[in-house]
């Protein structure tokens, strides 16, 4: 194991070997809808994709370009969204996604980039009730 991946916790680690989530959704039940962010200066790009069904989040899948910290938390946004109501989503920011990733304090900037997709999903997702 290389010195870079020390610095990775294990939650990290496990959630970049499987990214739970990657990919795009298919067609299906519900109301597609997509939230996007980007910061070139920080080499993060983040894509979340949700049916939405009933006012619940019925699936969720990702895209994102970066660093295992921002994948990592990609995917563990994902993942926490699937069957929650879509107000519950707000709930997950970049605070709580560092506690849970273990992230150091310099990976912040690439959280707000997933934060400000999730944002920018949930703001879609409102507008279709």
């Amino acid at each position: 194991m290389s010195a870079a991946l020390l610095t990775y916790s294990e939650r990290v680690l496990d959630l970049f070997r499987t990214l739970p989530g990657a990919g795009s959704l298919l067609a299906g039940e519900g109301s597609l809808v997509s939230g996007e962010a980007i910061a070139l200066d920080r080499g993060a790009w983040v894509r979340f994709e949700a049916r939405i069904k009933g006012g619940r989040v019925a699936d969720c899948a990702f895209r994102a370009f970066g660093c295992p910290h921002t994948l990592a938390a990609a995917a563990l946004v994902a993942e926490s969204l699937r069957a929650r109501p879509v107000g519950d989503a707000a709930a997950v920011d970049a605070a709580s996604l560092a506690r849970e990733l273990d992230a150091p304090p310099e990976k912040m900037g690439r959280l707000l980039v997933v934060e400000d997709a999730l944002k920018a999903l949930i703001r879609r997702a409102g507008a279709l009730q």
